[in-house]
């Protein structure tokens, strides 16, 4: 594929027009449509902001190979495919820099993460969903309440990309054959959000070359199960039985403001710790339902819980990208384009360092 096609495909992937291409870059539109339809070649600079206007490597222009497609799996997707388009744009490109990173220092691991054993898609139920969710959390000796170290987990011990950004949306993840598994969660959610929303991405994940091959995109069904697994995973059963008897009186009942306790406990909504205790203790389908009416009644009168900013990186990002600066393996510009910084506050994490990348310690081996 030429350049002009890459550069249109570039630009339609994104969700750009030509008016907005060339608004974004610089570069006149009647320059962008005479590159697309290849009747000249853009200077190298010129291509170079493109590709940087696109979330592009400049390698995908040069190279002569075939375009992948990225599948990316949205929950709650907006409705601009512009912004969506462009929100993917951004993920895949921070996906692409942590790869960059991993192969400057030598870093680069396979994410051997649990598979499940269904291998056919019209296996997968609801108790294939609740094992496969038990048998994660095993396997991640995740204790009693799993998601105090899910995150952490899945970054430093799985090598899953995980990333938070301002978008219309709850999460995207994706897994690619370049830089593996990756999760994008939204940072304006509420903290017990994104705990669910990466449970529930993770579920998609670990079941990506079972249910993604036959479907793009995320049914119903695959949804439901999602969210099973999520439930299963944040609240294990055990766990919730012995939380809900300790405080349960003696005629058998548990007050709204307890539940909302062991929710807060869990980083899970007052709701979705209801839905996991009907599950477990079997309530009828109405008595739910009024528990439930209760609980968003109950909710209306509460303090907003407090929700941390997080991070947009991962710390091994950061670390990776820090210790590339300081090497001499990633210029300043480079650096502060991967952090997402001004040249000058790029420039500080040279000066931070100065004092203290000759300080060794002296350990006496026996």
């Amino acid at each position: 594929m030429d350049i002009g096609r890459k550069l249109k495909f570039a630009r339609e992937a994104i969700g750009y027009t030509q008016e907005k291409a060339a608004s974004e870059s610089g570069i006149g539109k009647s320059s962008i449509c005479e590159f697309e339809k290849s009747k000249r070649e853009p200077k190298f600079s010129q291509l170079s902001k493109l590709a940087e206007v696109y979330k592009k490597k400049i390698e995908f222009f040069l190279l002569d190979e075939p375009i992948i497609e990225k599948v990316m799996l949205w929950r709650d997707k907006p409705n601009d495919e512009q912004e969506m388009k462009k929100t993917q744009g951004e993920f895949y490109q921070l996906c692409e820099q942590y790869q960059d990173l991993e192969i400057l220092m030598d870093q680069v691991k396979e994410s051997q993460l649990p598979l499940p054993d269904v291998t056919e898609p019209e296996r997968f139920d609801y108790d294939q969903a609740e094992l496969f969710a038990k048998k994660v959390q095993e396997k991640f000796r995740l204790g009693d309440v799993p998601i105090a170290s899910l995150k952490r987990i899945l970054e430093e011990i799985y090598y899953v990309k995980v990333f938070y950004l301002n978008f219309s949306g709850s999460a995207i993840s994706t897994v690619s054959k370049e830089f593996g598994p990756a999760i994008l969660l939204n940072a304006r959610n509420k903290q017990w959000r994104r705990s669910y929303d990466l449970a529930h991405e993770l579920f998609h994940i670990l079941t990506w070359h079972v249910l993604r091959p036959t479907n793009k995109v995320e049914s119903k069904y695959e949804n439901k199960l999602a969210n099973a697994f999520a439930s299963r995973l944040l609240m294990p059963e055990e766990t919730i039985k012995d939380r809900v008897k300790a405080s349960v009186n003696d005629k058998g009942q548990i007050s709204l403001d307890r539940l909302d306790d062991i929710a807060r406990e869990f980083d899970v909504s007052l709701p979705a710790l209801i839905y996991r205790i009907a599950t477990i203790f079997k309530f009828r389908k109405e008595d739910t339902e009024n528990y439930l009416d209760a609980a968003e009644r109950y909710v209306q009168f509460l303090r907003p819980r407090p929700s941390y900013e997080p991070n947009k990186l991962p710390e091994r990002y950061c670390d990776l990208a820090q210790r590339a600066l300081i090497e001499g393996k990633l210029s300043l510009m480079q650096f502060a384009k991967y952090m997402g910084i001004s040249y000058k506050k790029a420039r500080e994490y040279l000066a931070e360092d100065e004092d203290f990348k000759d300080e060794k310690i002296s350990i006496s081996v026996a």
